[in-house]
Formats: structure tokens, C-alpha cells, sequence
């Protein structure tokens, strides 16, 4: 097949190496062209880690336009601040009837239905998965790493009725997908801002005097474990309102990396994936999960009376750490089109999509 991925930072980089070296054609687009000059000059992007080689970049551009002539499937790869502005840019160039997958969703199914419907594209299937297919960072200019790929992971579109389609396009070419009833499903199961917020807020002063912090292994304790806990378990408490079925983050972690442990801790401990993995831009990571991971959450908590004391600390704590507030900034029910509604008219609108 032949992909556009959009996003040339770590996770860009990553897909495309992947999905390049299984033998399908990959146009690679960055907004500044100096992070992808090497891969655009040399055609190729060096990969090593759980797999190695030289994978064939077709085209690697800042051009939106030649990047997304004649493509199969839209991957989007690029951080949830940026998914906004990148539809918008790409619209224009998208062909009919084409597919747009968003990695790592934080609701952004539902956040971008809205452009689509105003700019008229609502041809366009919209998908979004829980996590990204693999854990990578960017080891020197045109060479990336993947230091871990998930055996399974859930996709689902915006109304559901178009996750069979996407599903069978992708499955032969990331084994490791299955279809979700729905994007409450693929955002909700998303252990990201579980982790990351109390991980980080917890070794604060280490993140801040190392530059290679080993972020999990490194920022993990039973007492830090027991803050993931307790933010798990107010997830939880809101999958079972909805009337999901979802698991622990803990147990999905197990899932996706096959990992051993009887608590949060050994689990996060014994994992393969993480050892030696420094994530990248730690605080920037923190934004994301906080704007569009644990404020929707929380504000959908709000809507149907469900009690979230510790996630909404967390809020607090970080509010005051960088000096934003992050509750007026954050994604809440009204942009994303659940004001006013009870979970059956939640249901409702990500089956219909309106």
C-alpha cells in the first residue's frame, strides 16, 4: 500500500520506518522540513532496535500537496496539539473517499468531525487507535529506533459504521489491530495520561537535572505506582458508567508488551519495551495528557456525577507547576458535543456521529 504519514518527529519517523520496511510505499511530511532533510536528501531512514534496516522513504517533503498525491491511507502522527491544524492543512489534498487513521486518538475522532462537516469532506472515514502501534525516538538525524511494537491494539471510526472498512484496509498491514465498538473505546483505554502525570509530577527535580532520564524505570516506585492506581481507578469508574469494556490500564500494558507482574509496579518494572527508554520532551508530554486526557475525562465524570478527586489534583498539581490552567484550557464535553447528555445519548452520538 502506499501511505502518507504526517508527522516527522519520533512517532512519524517510526511508522514510516515500520511500515517501510514491510514493503509498503511511505511519503513522509514534517511542517519544518530541517527535522527530515536527511531522510529527503538520501531517500531512506536507518532503523534499528526490535527491528533493523534501511527502510525506502519515497518522498519525504514539507509539501502537503506531493506528499498526499495518490496515497491509500492518511497517517497521522503528529502530537494532539497539532491534529487541528493538520487536517486543516491537508484537506484541501485529501482525495475522496479517503481514509484518515490518528494515532494515539486523545478524542480526536470527535474533535475533528466537526471540520469535516463545515468543509463538506464528510466522504472522509475518520479513524482513531488507542496508542501508537510502537514505542520509538529519534536517535540522530535519519536514523530512528524502535524499542518496542504492542502485540494488539484498538481502532475505531466516527460513526461506526466505517471501522469495518478502515479495519480491513489496515489489518494485513498492522496485524496487531482489532476493531472497537466505538472511539469512546480508543480513547478511553489510553493509559498514556494515566502514567505520564504522576510519573512525572512525582520525579520532578530528576527530570528536570537529567538528560536521560529513564522515564519509566527510572520514575517508577510502589508509592508513585499507587497514584496510577488511584487515577486508574476513577477511569474505570467512568468506562463502567458508559457501559464500556475496558480493563485496567495495568492489564492493557501486560497486553500490548506481553509483560509479567502481579501489581502496576513489577508490571511498568518488568517491562522489555521501557529499559533504557528516555522519553522525549517529557514536559510536552505532560500538556497533551493533561489537555486532552485527563480534562475530558474528568469532564465527562462532572457530566454524569461520577467522583474524580484524584485525577482532578492532578490537574490542580500541574496548573500550579507550569503556571496554566490547564481545566480552562483543556478539551471538555462541549467541544466535544456532550453537553447535556447521558450516556445513552453519548453512546448515541459516537455510533451516528452526530
Amino acid at each position: 500500500m502506499k501511505f502518507a504519514v504526517l508527522g516527522g518527529g519520533s512517532a512519524g519517523q517510526g511508522i514510516a520506518g515500520y511500515l517501510a520496511l514491510k514493503g509498503h510505499e511511505i511519503n513522509l511530511y514534517n511542517r519544518t522540513p530541517e527535522k527530515i532533510a536527511s531522510i529527503a536528501r538520501y531517500g531512506k531512514l536507518k532503523v534499528s532496535g526490535v527491528i533493523k534496516g534501511s527502510a525506502k522513504i519515497e518522498k519525504a517533503s514539507s509539501d502537503m500537496k506531493e506528499i498526499l498525491r495518490d496515497v491509500d491511507c492518511v497517517l497521522v502522527a503528529v502530537r494532539a496539539f497539532g491534529h487541528e491544524s493538520i487536517i486543516k492543512e491537508s484537506l484541501p489534498y485529501i482525495e475522496k473517499n479517503a481514509t484518515i487513521v490518528v494515532f494515539t486518538g486523545y478524542w480526536a475522532a470527535l474533535r475533528l468531525r466537526s471540520i469535516l462537516s463545515r468543509e463538506q469532506r464528510n466522504d472522509i472515514a475518520i479513524a482513531e487507535t488507542t496508542l501508537l502501534p510502537l514505542a520509538s525516538e529519534i536517535v540522530e538525524e535519519g536514523h530512528v529506533k524502535i524499542s518496542g511494537i504492542k502485540s494488539k491494539m484498538r481502532i475505531a471510526a466516527c460513526p461506526v459504521s466505517r471501522t469495518a472498512s478502515v479495519y480491513k484496509k489496515l489489518s494485513s498491514v498492522l496485524p496487531q489491530l482489532f476493531p472497537g465498538n466505538n472511539v469512546l473505546e480508543t480513547s478511553l483505554e489510553s493509559f498514556n495520561p494515566v502514567l505520564h502525570l504522576p510519573i512525572a509530577l512525582f520525579n520532578l527535580a530528576e527530570i528536570e537535572k537529567k538528560d536521560k532520564f529513564e522515564f519509566y524505570h527510572d520514575g517508577i516506585s510502589p508509592k508513585v505506582a499507587r497514584v496510577i492506581d488511584a487515577i486508574d481507578a476513577e477511569r474505570m469508574n467512568l468506562i463502567k458508567k458508559l457501559n464500556l469494556d475496558l480493563i485496567k490500564a495495568s492489564e492493557v500494558l501486560r497486553e500490548y508488551y506481553e509483560t509479567k507482574g502481579s501489581s502496576t509496579y513489577e508490571i511498568i518494572r518488568n517491562c522489555k519495551a521501557y529499559e533504557g527508554y528516555v522519553l522525549p520532551n517529557v514536559f510536552s508530554y505532560v500538556r497533551e495528557d493533561l489537555l486532552y486526557g485527563v480534562v475530558p475525562m474528568v469532564s465527562i465524570c462532572n457530566l454524569l456525577g461520577i467522583s474524580a478527586e484524584a485525577s482532578k489534583t492532578l490537574i490542580s498539581s500541574w496548573s500550579v507547576v507550569d503556571s496554566v490552567n490547564y481545566w480552562q484550557k483543556g478539551v471538555k464535553i462541549d467541544k466535544l458535543g456532550m453537553d447535556g447528555m447521558d450516556p445513552e445519548k453519548i453512546l448515541e452520538l459516537v455510533i451516528n456521529g452526530r
